[in-house]
């Protein structure tokens, strides 16, 4: 008789302890612990080659830009919560805010709801004077002022294309004032290395056809005759981007798939380690499901010697 009572003591204490371990996992406040986080302003580029359709989603083709966007939102998924991601829009030679960058858990759908309004319905030009954009970029960033006095990253999302393109005997000016920045970054290439004709887009949005090489300054227009007319069709800018990277303290990666430019935002040089909410439920959870597993295990798994 004594034996059975100490053994339905033992199971009233294990069963008296899951039930406060999950209550206490039900009550217990995140703690704040160091974590690696990051902080980002990702710029997409909506000019009108951004809409050339040489990326595939579930074996459809997709336009550069609506291929970032789902790079944006797989990259929202990835981001540790403590991160903070903004948006913002560049066409012509401006990059304008759309979203100061907010932490990425507590607002996980008003970024996914803010990222799907960008588009080519926003183009205030049809210019594309890149290295203005990353300028403009660079300012955004500047005024752009997080807890502690942090700035954000750059993420500058674009296939590279000039329009109107640079004469190569007049760097832009803004060049000079890109070198003597303290705002780090990225240039994120978007697009085929094989040029493909660039859709002519209408203010609403809709397709009206495609722009003719006599439509947009082409090489021959800075004394280059031999220079072949292809201004009007599109492709990665690659070594344009590398190289006006490399003059203004960036880094260059490209997208390769819809998963990529969540590798390259989490790169260790960008983390910025700070003090995180941290839910810790699961510890007592975890504790009080294995003390209820071992309350109510079959007998078939208690060991002969025990049964005796």
């Amino acid at each position: 008789m004594s034996s059975l009572r100490l053994s339905v003591d033992k199971d009233s204490r294990a069963i008296a302890l899951a039930l406060v371990l999950l209550l206490a996992a039900i009550v217990i406040p995140p703690v704040d612990l160091p974590h690696d986080t990051y902080d980002y302003l990702l710029v997409f580029d909506i000019s009108q080659s951004m809409n050339v359709e040489d990326f595939e989603l579930d074996g459809a083709p997709v336009s550069r830009l609506a291929f970032a966007h789902e790079s944006a939102r797989r990259m929202l998924r990835e981001m540790p919560c403590g991160s903070r991601v903004g948006w913002a829009a560049f066409t012509g030679y401006r990059t304008i805010p759309l979203l100061a960058p907010v932490e990425v858990c507590a607002y996980y759908n008003d970024l996914l709801a803010s990222l799907d309004q960008i588009d080519a319905r926003m183009r205030w030009s049809n210019a594309s004077e890149i290295t203005k954009g990353v300028y403009w970029s660079v300012l955004a960033a500047q005024e752009t002022t997080l807890p502690a006095g942090a700035h954000p990253d750059i993420v500058f999302i674009s296939d590279g294309q000039e329009a109107p393109l640079l004469d190569p005997a007049y760097p832009p000016r803004v060049l000079d004032d890109l070198k003597k920045h303290s705002i780090r970054g990225w240039l994120i290439g978007a697009g085929s290395d094989a040029p493909s004709p660039i859709p002519r887009i209408d203010e609403e949005g809709h397709r009206q056809g495609f722009w003719r090489a006599d439509e947009v300054i082409q090489p021959t227009a800075f004394g280059d005759d031999n220079a072949p007319a292809i201004e009007h069709l599109s492709g990665l800018r690659e070594p344009h981007l590398r190289a006006l990277a490399d003059q203004v303290g960036f880094n260059y990666a490209r997208l390769t798939g819809p998963e990529s430019l969540s590798e390259i935002l989490r790169d260790q040089r960008y983390a910025r380690r700070r003090p995180t909410p941290t839910d810790l439920f699961w510890l007592p959870a975890s504790i009080a499901v294995l003390l209820l597993a071992l309350r109510f295990r079959p007998d078939s798994l208690v060991p002969l010697s025990r049964r005796r």
